[in-house]
């Protein structure tokens, strides 16, 4: 029997990655581009543990475009959507300098899954 995976956290998610208030809502942006890819993880036949490696993946990606919009005030403008395909691609996600060689394998595998999501459900809609 599967695990039940407790996702009542991703809520939390933009204020975990925020430093301020700007930070916050442009969480809450990339958030609601998240929700419904991680509610077809949980409808999917994947473990629990590849389910929570996805999720604890997709927390990192949103921390590290946040992190960028920081440093780099002008891409804070810029919708959520083109900041996630401009670090995530077919092929793979931003290179996380903290992350061992698998955890940044692991990392790339849910990027490219979530970038072809994005392709699918998002991107050709607008």
């Amino acid at each position: 029997m599967k695990r039940k995976i407790d996702i009542s956290e991703i809520d939390k998610w933009p204020g975990s990655w925020a430093g301020t208030d700007e930070d916050l809502e442009y969480g809450r942006r990339i958030m609601e581009l998240m929700k419904p890819f991680i509610r077809g993880l949980l409808n999917s036949s994947y473990s629990s543990k590849t389910m929570k490696e996805h999720i604890d993946n997709l927390w990192l990606l949103g921390g590290h475009i946040i992190k960028h919009i920081n440093y780099h005030k002008e891409n804070r403008k810029q919708d959520p959507r083109f900041l996630l395909t401009r670090f995530i691609d077919s092929f793979d996600g931003p290179n996380i300098s903290d992350l061992s060689e698998y955890e940044q394998k692991s990392f790339d595998r849910t990027c490219r899954k979530y970038y072809k999501y994005l392709v699918k459900n998002v991107l050709n809609k607008i």
